[in-house]
């Protein structure tokens, strides 16, 4: 069997663009044609090593390992461990899912009824069988994300959002919570809840303090904090209800701006918004740091 290497390194980066960038959809990660173009590039390029055999020691599981790495790190550039872990996750898979979609063809189309391994005549048939195993692949594929997104859309989504206050700003990453209904009391604005650690580089110093020392229920600590920083920030009292806490309080501040990024645009709210502090984490995982109303998209 020959096996021309212009033709397999094509093929490959055809393969690697598409795992790519079913990861990018399945992590909801955004990147760009050219970051996933190289990254593809460089994958195939490290299959030409099996014509080399003075280079045959980088076929280790370590070696195979590192450049997978590097190319979710040229393709989506990760901040946070937590993402870098769920787009390699989400990239073997999809290899997975394509390798087994392959392997599958074989089996069924092979003549023979031993299935002791896979080997080609000639390329034609190589080809053959990719082009059937990709197909079926992306297929499966297709309607995994399908039904993923649809469940996504109908109970939740999540955005970014920026929270402005005294000409500083924080960003967030933010659930659209259907089920939150949380309002201010007295002018019925809806809340927007936020972690404290997501928001403490724009609060005043003497909020942070509370926070730090776990003073946030204390209601005369709370009354002195209000008088000294009402020229800065205008602190309220959010009273909410939450599996195990009937009479939870939530200490809240109106900020001067806040700007959520949605898909087909961008909202500038300056009125009727209302931010809750939250001193702990609001998802175990660290996915989102803040719940936003849904009343707040119209």
């Amino acid at each position: 069997m020959y096996v021309y290497a212009e033709y397999l390194l094509i093929e490959n980066i055809i393969i690697n663009c598409i795992i790519l960038y079913a990861t990018s959809k399945i992590t909801r990660t955004k990147t760009s044609k050219m970051r996933l173009f190289v990254a593809s590039l460089i994958g195939s390029i490290y299959t030409l090593v099996v014509f080399f055999p003075s280079l045959q020691f980088m076929g280790k599981v370590t070696i195979k390992l590192s450049i997978s790495i590097l190319m979710i790190i040229i393709s989506f550039n990760p901040e946070k461990l937590n993402q870098f872990l769920k787009q390699i996750s989400a990239f073997y898979m999809v290899s997975f899912a394509f390798a087994g979609a392959i392997i599958g063809i074989f089996y069924i189309l092979n003549n023979s009824f031993k299935f002791t391994g896979i080997s080609f005549k000639d390329f034609d048939e190589l080809t053959k069988f990719l082009v059937i195993g990709i197909l079926i692949a992306l297929i499966l594929i297709r309607y995994i994300l399908k039904f993923y997104q649809g469940k996504i859309n109908k109970e939740n989504f999540i955005t970014n959002i920026i929270i402005g206050l005294n000409n500083k700003e924080v960003e967030l990453t933010a659930l659209i919570d259907t089920g939150n209904s949380l309002k201010e009391p007295i002018s019925k604005k809806p809340v927007i809840i936020a972690e404290y650690k997501a928001l403490e580089n724009i609060l005043p110093n003497s909020i942070r303090d509370m926070y730090k020392t776990n003073k946030e229920l204390d209601l005369i600590q709370i009354g002195k904090i209000m008088e000294e920083v009402s020229d800065d920030i205008k602190l309220r009292l959010i009273p909410f209800k939450s599996l195990g806490n009937d009479n939870g309080i939530l200490i809240g501040f109106k900020p001067d701006k806040i700007k959520i990024y949605l898909e087909s645009e961008t909202k500038n709210l300056t009125d009727d918004i209302i931010v809750a502090i939250y001193n702990d984490k609001l998802a175990t995982d660290e996915v989102y740091n803040g719940l936003l109303h849904p009343e707040l998209l119209g």
